[in-house]
């Protein structure tokens, strides 16, 4: 398959989602496989498919990414991930961690928030249905997706960058500034080649919070 096949699906390779969820390529990769002993699942289900030799991956797998990359962080065991994304799936589809459900833990279980229908919402424990009371909450992390129809359809990166998004409906699923869908790595070597933020804001029709944004971003992954 050719990048511009592949990219009109929104997929990214899996070292630029490792720079989005502060992991490793090797420990991204892992997520995509099923364990040899115990056969479970991968934590997240993507088409295995390759890019000129690299392996990519998918919007709504970039999104579950990011929540796996958190519940690692907060010492849940991937092997806790791979069970809980397994019975996640039966009722909430391929890619469970990609709709629009909280998802919470407290470094030994994984918590889905949901809502009743008196409006009220209770937390249970996905493995065993129970109710429960994690510690620990990321509210970043969903106020930083756009969900359309209960399925992550934009995202924004870092919250240090506002204006920056991923939505495979613009620019190819390419990151773009949220006023006028410029890629940002085009805005950055605009600037870089001018030095003049109201110039390149002009000539592309967005404002200089963006620009100045777009810059930073790219700045942030290159480093």
């Amino acid at each position: 398959m050719e990048w511009r096949d592949a990219i009109r699906e929104g997929v990214y390779p899996v070292a630029f989602v490792a720079k989005l969820t502060g992991s490793t390529s090797t420990r991204v990769s892992s997520w995509l496989k099923e364990t040899s002993k115990s056969k479970l699942p991968p934590a997240i289900c993507t088409p295995n498919i390759s890019v000129q030799g690299k392996r990519v991956v998918s919007f709504q797998g970039l999104v579950e990414a990011r929540f796996i990359a958190h519940f690692r962080k907060h010492g849940l065991s991937l092997q806790t991930i791979r069970k809980a994304a397994k019975k996640l799936r039966a009722n909430n589809g391929p890619h469970p961690f990609a709709t629009n459900s909280r998802f919470r833990t407290d470094g030994k279980r994984v918590f889905m928030e949901e809502a009743l229908d008196d409006n009220e919402r209770r937390i249970l424990d996905v493995m065993t249905d129970e109710f429960g009371f994690p510690t620990v909450l990321e509210p970043s992390l969903f106020e930083s997706i756009v969900y359309l129809d209960d399925v992550a359809a934009r995202l924004i990166p870092f919250p240090e960058f506002p204006n920056v998004i991923l939505d495979p409906r613009f620019a190819l699923g390419r990151p773009v500034v949220s006023t006028g869908y410029i890629p940002t790595d085009t805005l950055a070597a605009a600037f870089l080649a001018e030095g003049d933020v109201d110039e390149v804001a002009e000539w592309y029709g967005t404002d200089t919070a963006s620009v100045f944004q777009a810059v930073g971003f790219e700045q942030r992954l290159a480093a």
